[in-house]
């Protein structure tokens, strides 16, 4: 058994994350949308969950790139029924169920047996049905690690069947708040399907069952009467957040609206968090997303939902606008009358301006970044001078500070989190021998709620342990946060360990007595990547150079001071001097045939340094750390050997390394100077671990050490064994993780071909989640050739000599 250690664990209390999959086929995807976002307000986090596009085979890069930064916990697929089609095609809807009330079966029906067998049936017929492949379906689960069984979804969501278990319903847990909830405030009844999406997208959407589980849970509610023009509303949702007054007087938009609509309901004592290292709000831009399209809509509302200051501006709205506003020119030129702007027109002005607003010009060095899923760079060129125009205030100046971007390049670097407000910062410090915590970890719970309503309330506790963070893996989870060894109940997210709570079996209504208390285990780190690979049969293990490595970095005193140590020209050098195959003059550094090894004098190693001083203090430390050996070179009086011997081996006698004679060293064992010099000798695991070049692939894992921000872990010089397939093995240089983020790299001291690439190449076909980073990394130059094929290898970067050494 090992020495115990204590950890410093943070725990927060969240509710779940999730991701909805809509239909990007559907010509009702508008439709659908609204009922993701319906069904997503009824429940606890809601107004943050994703929707996100797909035909159910693939999922177009930029939105992996949104999943995996998001981190979803739960996976969730929208389906349209016909009883959307009453929204969606009321025509159609009319007409079918004419048809069928006029058929046999139901033509001597009275009406209310009528609508109540039709309303059942239209509420169980799927239209445009979404299926995700199993193909997919495993890409989901290896690339996102959400909570699943064998399908990554587990969520079926419809306009009459809501998020189950073990989503939070607000309505169950409203009556519990401590906050002040005087109404519950509904957005006006909206027919416009581009501005039912733009305004619930803020407000949410109470549908009738909402406001019946709201009523029975004793909140009244109200809904914004029909006298406000969409445009106020729209304006008011988006941004300004300034009152406005119809004919009654009552201000039924103001500063009390959103908290109170059931997207701000659904973040009943949550708040929104950044990272303080990674947020810098008034250098971050305002991104603008143009577009018609199911992809431009799902990017800005996904988007949004990671970070603030994210708008979609339709584009047949702004085409409108641009129309009207040149017909009104021409008109004014003729003398003629100028007819108002449409509804549309207006509010796409209106939005141009909330947008323009957040620039907060002169206070910060903000910008727009113009992006969309569905045009091109040009075209956005293009259409950026129409934007400017829609502003109301110095249009050109607006103008001027939009910047047309692809949507590749908006980043997600920096995504905002929810948890529960004045919970997130629970600091505990544990036990752990060996790697496994002593006693069970001590979960919180929510605390701004009067009472946790069991068995209705449910919530994650996310772990973050101090120097320690896992990829987030599939099957990683339970073997971290063991509870009842299910991948339903715990996994690694990009941001913590988390685990469901108050727990899956619910009996009884006493707290403490049902809630989780987990063990936690520290997996090391070749254990995580044999959980990276365990799914496509690979296992790893140490190379022998994976053993020197170690050994020397135990020597030296860890990553850091080796890194520091071959980084600076004047200490390598003393390192390149012991890889020395010539007697230097003076006898500084000899080299001896009949073990091939250099030793340097005190000189060798202060004429690196150019300081005695300096050069003796460093002697001292590298032998009490046994990277250096003293030792005597003398030659044998009967066989005529020159060999070196340690001190430890040496009384005033000394044993020939070949001959065996013990003989007493004297004047004639050595030639100059009159009195011996001390020789070092390098650690022999420590040449190894030079000689065959090691000293690249720690300069690559001491670089990405100085980059990580929470946690670093490293495997160096792995083998995979079993790959790229049964039988094989390839050698990896760099294995590490960085900050939960998975990288592997290629280290050559020569120049860099083809062959570097193989492996990374068949990595990225097998199903597994793409390493965050690979890292090629040499000493010498890289051709023009070999840069063009890295670039087809998903993530992968160079390092340079440059970028590794001081010299």
């Amino acid at each position: 058994m090992g020495e115990p250690t204590y950890q410093n664990i943070t725990a927060t209390v969240r509710p779940p994350r999730c991701a909805i999959f809509i239909s990007k086929n559907s010509e009702y995807w508008k439709t659908a949308a609204n009922v993701a976002i319906t069904q997503a307000s009824q429940v606890w986090g809601g107004r943050h969950f994703l929707i996100v596009p797909t035909d159910g085979e693939k999922i177009e890069d930029k939105f992996w790139e949104l999943l995996e930064a998001y981190s979803p916990d739960h996976l969730a697929v929208c389906n349209l029924t016909f009883t959307d089609f009453e929204e969606a095609n009321p025509d159609r809807y009319a007409e079918i169920k004419q048809f069928h009330k006029n058929s046999e079966q139901t033509k001597n029906w009275s009406d209310a047996e009528f609508e109540d067998w039709f309303t059942g049936s239209a509420a169980q017929s799927q239209v445009d049905e979404l299926t995700i492949s199993e193909s997919l379906n495993k890409e989901l689960i290896y690339r996102l690690s959400p909570f699943h069984h064998s399908d990554a979804v587990d969520q079926y969501l419809t306009s009459t069947s809501g998020f189950e278990y073990p989503f939070t319903k607000i309505a169950k847990i409203i009556s519990a708040a401590t906050r002040h909830i005087d109404v519950v405030r509904l957005p006006p009844v909206i027919s416009d399907p581009t501005f039912k999406l733009l305004i619930h997208s803020e407000t949410g959407v109470g549908s009738s069952e909402y406001i019946d589980e709201i009523n029975e849970s004793g909140f009244a509610t109200k809904r914004l009467p029909e006298t406000y023009k969409l445009t106020n509303v729209l304006t008011h949702v988006q941004g300004s957040q300034r009152p406005y007054f119809g004919e009654h007087d009552e201000p039924h938009l103001d500063e009390t609206f959103i908290p109170n609509t059931p997207f701000g309901l659904s973040m009943l004592h949550l708040g929104q968090y950044y990272r303080a290292d990674n947020h810098r709000p008034d250098k971050e831009p305002v991104v603008l997303v143009l577009g018609d399209t199911v992809e431009d809509f799902c990017f800005y509302y996904s988007l949004s939902r990671m970070h603030e200051d994210v708008k979609w501006l339709p584009q047949a709205w702004l085409r409108s606008y641009t129309k009207a506003r040149n017909t009104a020119r021409k008109r004014r030129e003729q003398g003629q009358e100028v007819e108002p702007f449409t509804l549309e027109q207006q509010s796409g002005r209106d939005l141009v301006s909330v947008v323009s607003s957040l620039i907060r010009y002169g206070h910060s060095a903000k910008s727009v970044q113009l992006c969309s899923m569905s045009l091109s760079q040009r075209q956005l060129v293009s259409y950026r001078t129409q934007i400017g125009r829609l502003s109301y205030f110095e249009p050109d100046r607006f103008a001027s500070k939009i910047e047309c971007v692809s949507v590749e390049s908006v980043s997600t670097s920096c995504v905002l989190r929810v948890f529960e407000t004045d919970n997130y910062v629970n600091h505990r410090s544990m036990v752990f021998v060996d790697g496994k915590s002593v006693s069970p970890f001590d979960t919180p719970k929510p605390k701004s709620f009067n009472a946790i309503r069991l068995p209705d309330h449910y919530w994650l506790t996310s772990l973050q342990i101090e120097g320690y963070q896992p990829p987030s893996l599939p099957t990683l989870g339970p073997k971290i946060a063991n509870l009842h060894n299910s991948t339903t109940e715990s996994r690694v997210a990009n941001d913590g360990i988390a685990y469901l709570c108050p727990n899956s079996m619910i009996f009884g209504s006493d707290l403490d007595a049902i809630l989780v208390r987990p063990k936690i285990e520290m997996l090391d780190t070749m254990t995580l990547f044999d959980t990276y690979f365990e799914g496509v049969g690979v296992k790893v293990r140490y190379s022998d150079k994976g053993n020197y490595f170690n050994d020397t970095l135990r020597r030296f005193g860890g990553l850091g001071a080796t890194g520091k140590f071959i980084k600076a020209a004047a200490t390598r050098s003393i390192l390149d001097k012991f890889m020395s195959r010539k007697v230097a003059e003076g006898g500084n550094i000899i080299y001896l045939e009949n073990d091939q090894r250099a030793y340097l004098n005190l000189d060798a190693i202060a004429g690196s340094l150019s300081d005695e001083k300096a050069a003796a203090d460093l002697v001292d430390d590298l032998v009490g750390n046994r990277v250096l050996q003293r030792g005597y070179i003398f030659q044998c009086e009967r066989c005529r050997l020159v060999s070196w011997y340690g001190i430890d081996a040496l009384t005033t006698e000394f044993t020939c390394n070949r001959c065996s004679l013990s003989q007493q060293f004297t004047r004639g064992h050595w030639r100059n100077p009159v009195v011996p010099h001390w020789y070092y000798k390098l650690s022999e695991t420590i040449y190894q671990f030079y000689r065959n070049n090691s000293h690249l692939t720690a300069q690559v894992l001491y670089k990405l050490k100085g980059e990580s921000k929470s946690a670093f872990h490293y495997a160096p010089e792995i083998d995979l064994l079993n790959f790229p397939r049964s039988g094989k093995s390839r050698e990896m240089d760099v294995a590490c993780i960085v900050d939960g983020a998975i990288v592997f790299g290629e280290c050559k001291t020569d120049s860099l071909k083809a062959e570097a690439l193989e492996k990374f190449a068949a990595l990225a076909k097998m199903p597994l989640r793409n390493p965050a980073r690979v890292i090629f990394a040499t000493t010498q130059p890289v051709s023009g050739e070999f840069k063009e094929q890295m670039s087809r290898v998903p993530n992968a970067e160079l390092m340079v000599r440059s970028d590794l050494y001081d010299d």
